[in-house]
C-alpha cells in the first residue's frame, strides 16, 4: 500500500486563516495589488513591480504588522513573493557578501538590494550606496545564464512606500 503525505501551505496558520490574509488585513494577495507577481517579475519592468510593492505595503495591517526595519521589510517581500508561488532567496552569499533577496521568474532573476530611510535621512544618498553595494559585491554575476535585473530599492518608514530605486542589468 502506498503512504500519501499531504503537506500544508506555509502560509496557512494552525487555525486555518491565512497569514497573507492576516498581514494585508483580510484582504488576498490579488486584493492587496499582487495582480498575477509571477506574470509581472516575469514580463514587466522595475517600475511596474515597485507599483505593485507599492500597492502591497499599503495594504498592510500597520498596527499589527508594521515595517521597523529593513529586515522585516524583506520579511514581507519575501512573504509575498512566496505567496505567489515563487522561492525567493534571502541574503544569498558570494565571495564578496550577501544581497537581499533574489528570486527567479521565469527567464528573469531579480537581484534586489534594499535600503530602508527613517525620517529625515537622504533617500538619494540611499539608493546610492545600495547601487555601489551591489557593484561593488558583485551581486548577481553568478547568474549570468538568465536574464538578469538588479534593483536598489529605497523604503520610506514615514510614507510606507518605495520612494526611489533604480533598476539596472
Amino acid at each position: 500500500t502506498a503512504v500519501v503525505v499531504v503537506v500544508g501551505n506555509p502560509l496557512r496558520s494552525r487555525r486555518g486563516g491565512c497569514q497573507i490574509e492576516q498581514l494585508l488585513a483580510g484582504k488576498t494577495l490579488e486584493q492587496g495589488g499582487a495582480d498575477r507577481i509571477v506574470h509581472r517579475l516575469g514580463t514587466e519592468g522595475a517600475e511596474s513591480i515597485v507599483c505593485m510593492l507599492n500597492r502591497l505595503f499599503a495594504s498592510l495591517d500597520y498596527v499589527n504588522y508594521p515595517v521597523r526595519n529593513e529586515a522585516s521589510l524583506r520579511a514581507f517581500i519575501q512573504v509575498f513573493f512566496s505567496g505567489a508561488g515563487l522561492e525567493p532567496i534571502v541574503e544569498h552569499h558570494n565571495a564578496h557578501g550577501r544581497s537581499d533577496l533574489e528570486v527567479r521568474a521565469g527567464e528573469k532573476v531579480w537581484l534586489i538590494e534594499l535600503k530602508v530611510a527613517n525620517e529625515g535621512e537622504n533617500s538619494e544618498r540611499l539608493l546610492r550606496e545600495a547601487i555601489e553595494q551591489i557593484r561593488e559585491r558583485r551581486y548577481g554575476y553568478s547568474l549570468l545564464d538568465k536574464t538578469l535585473i538588479r534593483v536598489a530599492l529605497v523604503f520610506s518608514l514615514e510614507k510606507k512606500e518605495f520612494i526611489r530605486w533604480k533598476a539596472f542589468a
